[in-house]
């Protein structure tokens, strides 16, 4: 018993401990690491449970289980000399978080009922914080603008939550900071200039907030590791900066849902990493790995076509351009085109004109193209035909004439992907194209008809003929039992034959079931 009481680190993920969290373990005075990870623990904790932790307690994961509880106090427990490690998340604790330990290397209080401000943010000062998590809970009001702690952060998730206000100045001493996750708040006002600082990013995703003003050209030159650049649904005006174009690893662009004005910059097409094969944020090695062993960032929450898509493990091979639901104008560039390894496309819901580029058909990876609700002319390039991946398309509402190029997909798409082209025609739409062969069957003559008539009438006295033979033949056979009283007992003992075979052989096919 002794041993036991001097054990310092128990891992027991994954094991299945619920419903009740096991108390023995606050038994253990010597413990500094404890793993409960994914237990089904669905325990409710009271305020005091926290208060008989370890005091050399330093890495606690208890996440991806339904405790509940409040968590007002809970933190101030731990080693306050050693970083520690605190991951309560995907579980449904509540509250006002009040007291944080003041060294901290990862806290994660993701997917919870959280609430209040976070200004328990500027109780962590020693600089060690390398992973902070805040999303999916109901905290409210500013980041606080005490950031010159959090030198060592390389990761930053605040989605889905309700704060709001503008980035606080203090942003820029995040120097080492890889991933920006703001999404889905109420953040406010222009980006500020202290985002420059942030050199090493690779994810920045601001979108669903009210952020308004220009897109920042110094994007382009500053934030040169973007991998990801999300800032749709906001307020942003103005015309999309050529200097995004310097964004070699840009794999996901995603402006939609603006203000935004102008031409599509043509420059777009030498985005590197979109454009060949090759180029993996993975194989830079330069993420944290979160407290499951996999890497945080794998994951990305991106509205598409209205609805919003989590991608995990498969995101690095994600490459989308969304330009959608903005008021640009132009041409489509050509050198869009050039683009063979993009994957979705959507330019839909804007005042662009011109024709869609002739060799589009280049882009044979692309599975999703949404060119709906613009001012297209010219007709359905027939180059589209080689799309062969393409599994989405929406041309609808355009000013598109002439046939839609045979090919398998192009055909069996809806038609109303098509629709609203007054001057569209051919499969899958009902409208034939001049000089198309009407498949019609030869005329029919009266005789024909009359004869059809006839055949009807034939098959109609057939039926009723049955159906008399089949009454009378039963009545029959039920007139010859009654009165031959020899051949009502012979047929009665075949039927008692029968049913005694059938019932033997039930019996012994059971038998053998249960003898097996």
């Amino acid at each position: 018993m002794s041993n036991i009481s001097s054990i310092e680190d128990i891992d027991l993920s994954s094991c299945k401990l619920g419903p009740h969290f096991p108390k023995w373990i606050q038994t253990m005075k010597n413990l500094s690491s404890i793993d409960l990870a994914k237990t089904r623990i669905s325990d409710n904790l009271l305020e005091d449970f926290w208060k008989s932790w370890p005091s050399r307690l330093r890495y606690l994961n208890i996440s991806f289980n339904n405790i509940t509880g409040i968590v007002t106090d809970m933190l101030s427990n731990f080693d306050p000399v050693i970083s520690s490690t605190i991951d309560l998340s995907s579980n449904n604790f509540y509250g006002h978080i009040r007291n944080v330990p003041s060294s901290l290397e990862v806290l994660d209080l993701s997917k919870n009922n959280l609430s209040g401000q976070i200004f328990f943010l500027c109780q962590i000062k020693d600089g060690s914080l390398s992973f902070l998590d805040l999303s999916h809970n109901a905290f409210t009001g500013p980041i606080p603008d005490c950031l010159w702690h959090f030198t060592s952060l390389r990761t930053l998730s605040l989605e889905y939550n309700n704060l709001s206000g503008r980035l606080p100045i203090s942003i820029k001493f995040l120097i080492k900071l890889e991933v920006l996750y703001l999404y889905n708040n109420n953040f406010s006002g222009k980006l500020p200039l202290s985002l420059k600082n942030l050199t090493k990013l690779t994810f920045l995703n601001l979108g669903a907030n009210k952020f308004s003003g220009y897109v920042p050209s110094w994007i382009g030159e500053k934030l040169s590791m973007l991998y990801a650049l999300i800032l749709t649904t906001n307020n942003f005006v103005g015309t999309i900066p050529s200097d995004l174009c310097q964004l070699v690893y840009l794999q996901i662009l995603d402006l939609s849902m603006n203000k935004l004005q102008g031409a599509i910059p043509s420059c777009l097409g030498n985005l590197t990493s979109i454009a060949q094969d090759g180029f993996s944020f993975s194989q830079k090695n330069m993420h944290p790995a979160n407290l499951s062993g996999g890497v945080y960032i794998d994951r990305s929450m991106i509205k598409w076509q209205g609805n919003e898509r989590e991608f995990g493990s498969t995101l690095e091979l994600v490459k989308i351009i969304n330009l959608s639901s903005n008021n640009l104008t132009g041409k489509i560039p050509d050198k869009l085109t050039d683009l063979h390894k993009l994957i979705a496309l959507d330019l839909s819901m804007n005042a662009l004109v011109g024709e869609i580029p002739s060799n589009i058909g280049q882009m044979k990876e692309l599975q999703i193209l949404d060119l709906s609700r613009n001012n297209l002319r010219g007709g359905l390039p027939s180059s589209m035909s080689q799309m062969t991946l393409l599994n989405y398309l929406d041309v609808s509402y355009n000013n598109l004439p002439g046939k839609i190029p045979s090919s398998t997909q192009l055909q069996s798409f809806e038609p109303s992907w098509y629709t609203g082209n007054a001057g569209l025609c051919g499969l899958p739409l009902p409208k034939y194209c001049p000089g198309d062969k009407v498949l019609e069957g030869p005329p029919v003559s009266r005789e024909s008809m009359e004869g059809g008539e006839h055949i009807d009438d034939l098959q109609r006295w057939f039926y009723i003929g049955g159906a008399c033979g089949f009454v009378t033949g039963f009545w029959m056979v039920c007139i010859a039992l009654i009165v031959n009283r020899r051949g009502r007992h012979a047929f009665f003992h075949v039927m008692n034959s029968l049913e005694n075979w059938v019932y033997v052989k039930v019996m012994v096919f059971i038998a053998k079931v249960r003898r097996v």
